[in-house]
């Protein structure tokens, strides 16, 4: 028990300057997970498509990798079940107050005799964020891009 809390606080100690960010997403999942249970969706929407920070980013892949990690290392930590939709709106809001635009990509699939949705974020250049391995199986149906007034229906994914 000692040496495995021990191995806990030196894993801790060497990953220290990821805390910051992990502590972000972990918030920012949980304020995903609540908005989401809480509110009217229109409420929630209106929230994506608040506009980003307006500095530049010196290296956006390196930032939105690193927003990357922490959403999906969050995700696996906490005590609550996490979906696609908390982790794109986390993963969207974080890369927004760092000044990089992402569409939060919402998709549907017909299944035996349902309807799956699947949500991921997209950067500019096409680099899926969070949710890229399930997205070629969804027909986009709505785009929330940080500054624009009401969601997007794309032509193409």
């Amino acid at each position: 028990m000692m040496a495995e809390r021990r191995h806990v606080l030196r894993r801790l100690w060497t990953r220290r300057r990821d805390l910051p960010i992990l502590i972000e997403a972990t918030f920012g999942l949980g304020n995903a997970r609540l908005a989401l249970k809480l509110q009217p969706f229109r409420h929630v929407a209106r929230r994506l498509t608040r506009p980003a920070a307006s500095s530049a980013v010196a290296a956006p892949d390196l930032v939105a990798r690193r927003v990357r990690w922490a959403i999906l290392a969050a995700a696996r930590r906490v005590p609550w079940q996490t979906v696609c939709f908390d982790q794109g709106i986390a993963a969207q809001r974080m890369l927004a107050r760092r000044g990089i635009v992402a569409d939060l990509v919402y998709g549907v699939r017909r299944s035996e005799h349902e309807l799956d949705a699947h949500v991921w974020v997209r950067l500019a250049n096409g680099w899926i964020v969070v949710g890229g391995e399930q997205a070629p199986l969804f027909q986009p149906i709505a785009l929330f891009r940080p500054g624009l007034e009401d969601a997007v229906v794309p032509s193409s994914s």
